[in-house]
């Protein structure tokens, strides 16, 4: 059974697969998806996606473990500051495999940007330009930023994995993040050129914050 403190998103998508309102805070996930009343999941916010009534959609739910499940639903309510969806447990909810090749996790780590490499220029900056580190994997992060990357730098960043290890990587941004309103939230990057070694100071760094998530979820289960 799923609880909401468990989850760590929530995406609605339309039966085209678009996703039409992501949430990571101010939902509630049904308890009693096996009972025989209504299960409703209830998300809050501003500015949603207004939806027809009735209208058939998937409930995409990634849980702090890593899992990411989709279910069945439809819409019951939909208003700019709430949308609830009836969620059904049929046999046809399934477990989505990691979309990506390697596991991401997210964190909350700052780094720096020393230089990028943006075609033939090199630009290097005189004071090393934070970054936040919100996701990681050993293919690469998502970061944000108050300077303004373009799609296809190269970025030179260091992050603090460990108090004694500090890794120091080329990261070529994929993608800009923006929000509606066109501001940018953030960039997609794969990492260049690691080594092997770099590659298992990740993986232990991921294995290390998984196991202190799992240690305050058994933490929360025994409060409860």
């Amino acid at each position: 059974m799923l609880f909401s403190n468990k989850i760590r998103k929530i995406e609605i998508l339309d039966t085209n697969g678009t996703v039409v309102v992501a949430a990571e805070k101010g939902f509630v996930f049904p308890k009693n998806l096996n009972s025989d009343e209504d299960s409703i999941l209830i998300i809050k916010g501003r500015n949603l996606a207004e939806l027809e009534r009735d209208a058939r959609v998937y409930a995409v739910v990634s849980t702090k473990a890593g899992e990411r499940i989709r279910y069945n639903g439809c819409v019951t309510i939909s208003m700019d500051t709430q949308l609830n969806v009836k969620v059904f447990a049929f046999d046809d909810t399934k477990v989505l495999k990691e979309r990506r090749r390697y596991f991401k996790i997210r964190v909350e780590e700052e780094g720096r940007a020393l230089f990028f490499v943006r075609g033939e220029d090199t630009v290097r900056f005189d004071v090393p330009e934070p970054i936040e580190i919100q996701d990681i994997n050993i293919g690469g992060i998502f970061m944000s930023s108050g300077y303004q990357f373009d799609s296809d730098d190269a970025v030179c960043v260091e992050i603090d994995l460990f108090k004694d290890y500090r890794l120091n990587a080329m990261a070529h941004v994929l993608r800009v993040q923006r929000d509606r309103d066109g501001n940018v939230t953030g960039y997609g990057c794969e990492f260049i050129g690691l080594t092997a070694a770099q590659e298992d100071y990740i993986g232990k760094y991921i294995y290390a914050v998984q196991s202190s998530m799992r240690q305050k979820d058994i933490a929360s289960d025994m409060e409860d």
